[in-house]
């Protein structure tokens, strides 16, 4: 993690500015569409930071299969107990 971020990278990937009209586009490498499930129309937030400019989706839709795909023995946490039912908890 660097001094100017908060949180680990997980990819570093190139990509290339376009033109699209009168703007310029920026075509996302597919593991990060995959990943952070972003599709056309997806609306995103850029942020201009000291060393760079941010890009994160809004109001983020999640889908439960890329989640589910995403799991692995590695990443699984162990059962957590809670203690006693309170209530009319069905264990």
């Amino acid at each position: 993690m660097d001094k100017h971020h908060n949180v680990s990278t997980l990819y570093i990937m190139k990509a290339k500015v376009a033109k699209w009209g009168n703007s310029l586009a920026l075509r996302l490498p597919k593991a990060l569409v995959q990943a952070y499930a972003v599709k056309e129309g997806t609306d995103v937030e850029l942020t201009e930071q000291a060393n760079g400019i941010l890009l994160k989706p809004v109001g983020q839709h999640y889908d439960l299969k890329i989640l589910l795909d995403q799991v692995r023995p590695e990443n699984c946490h162990d059962s957590l107990e809670t203690g006693e039912s309170i209530g009319r908890e069905a264990w």
